[in-house]
This record gives structure tokens, sequence and C-alpha cells, in this order.
């Protein structure tokens, strides 16, 4: 009997490629705390950490169709804030 084996890096995206799905992208980043998820558009880049030049990486979570047509209005998302060092600028 075959099996259906999925890596476990599917469907994973890194810092600067282009956003194949509009939707709600969770973030995984061991350098920095970043925010857990984001809303990305399709055709924009997946954002990189403001806190460093590593490497961050999505996984769709939520697909939002047609979002472009619904949306008159969205800011593009090119950095990811680091979180530890907004409390402590606080």
């Amino acid at each position: 009997m075959a099996r259906n084996v999925v890596r476990i890096d599917a469907g994973v995206r890194k810092t600067g490629a282009l956003v194949p799905q509009s939707g709600m992208y969770t973030v995984r980043h061991s350098e920095h705390r970043l925010p857990k998820e984001v809303t990305l558009l399709k055709g924009e880049e997946f954002p990189r950490c403001a806190g460093c030049e590593s490497p961050v990486l999505f996984r769709l979570r939520r697909r939002l169709d047609n979002a472009g047509s619904w949306l008159k209005f969205h800011v593009h998302l090119y950095q990811l804030p680091v979180l530890d060092e907004a409390i402590r600028a606080s």
C-alpha cells in the first residue's frame, strides 16, 4: 500500500519570495520574536525581519479569495517588527 508522505517544509516560503496566494500566514523565525501571523496579498514579497538578515519562514494558514477586489486600502509589509525590542523601548 502506497503512503502519501508530505515533507515538513512543503508549502513553506521564505523572505523575498513572491506571495503565491492572498491569505493569513503563520510566521517562524528563531532569531527574534516576531508577530505570529500576518496577512499578505498575492504578488507581494514575503517580508524580512527588522532585526537581522536571517530569512523568515511563512506557511499559508487561511486563504483569502478575491482579497484584492474588496480591499480599497491596504498596507505593504516590507519588514516584520521585532516584538522584544518594542517591549524594551516602552
